[in-house]
């Protein structure tokens, strides 16, 4: 009887069976967009944890000193190396996608995009450049045979690099937020 009704209602509307109500078609959108910010939310929690994790395995690299047998050693060192290649794998492929997700639909997309890239490169630049003087300040002068640092310097070098990438992880999460209360507006 629903059914009947429904097909009248079409009828005096001059809509055809084929096309969706307008309510349902208005249903249909608000669902569409629930389940968006929710892949969003998702998808952004992703993103944080995989950078959190990748700081942790940055953070462990110069726990690899206190390993005395060299087979420990590496063993260690190449899970730390997988753990720190997937964490920051999905945490760059993850923000790619969501830097191109956020921004706003009126936005000159390749504009925005080529500040996106200049950014990071600006920051790979600077902070190789800071790591490089954090180990030259811990270059070890008593061996002239070959250039040896001291392990204070990788210290000093992976908890900054780790500071830096927690940081990012706080900065992703506030513009997650604000993309999510500027799409509920």
């Amino acid at each position: 009887q629903q059914q009947q009704q429904q097909q009248q209602q079409r009828l005096q509307g001059r809509q055809e069976p084929w096309q969706p109500q307008e309510d349902e078609q208005q249903e249909s959108e608000a669902s569409s967009e629930e389940a968006d910010d929710d892949m969003l939310e998702k998808r952004g929690y992703f993103l944080v944890m995989s950078t959190i994790c990748c700081a942790i395995a940055v953070l462990l690299i110069p726990c690899l000193a206190l390993f005395e047998e060299p087979a420990s050693r590496d063993r260690t060192f190449y899970f730390i190396t997988v753990v720190f290649g997937a964490t920051f794998g999905v945490a760059f492929s993850l923000f790619q996608s969501l830097t191109w997700e956020i921004l706003p639909p009126n936005v000159d997309f390749a504009n925005a995009m080529g500040f996106n890239v200049m950014c990071r490169l600006l920051g790979i630049g600077l902070g190789n450049f800071i790591g490089g003087l954090m180990l030259d300040a811990c270059l070890d002068r008593t061996r002239t045979q070959s250039v040896t640092y001291r392990p204070e310097g990788y210290v000093f070098m992976c908890v900054f690099s780790s500071c830096c990438m927690l940081w990012s992880a706080n900065i992703a999460s506030s513009a997650l937020t604000l993309a999510k209360r500027s799409t509920l507006k």
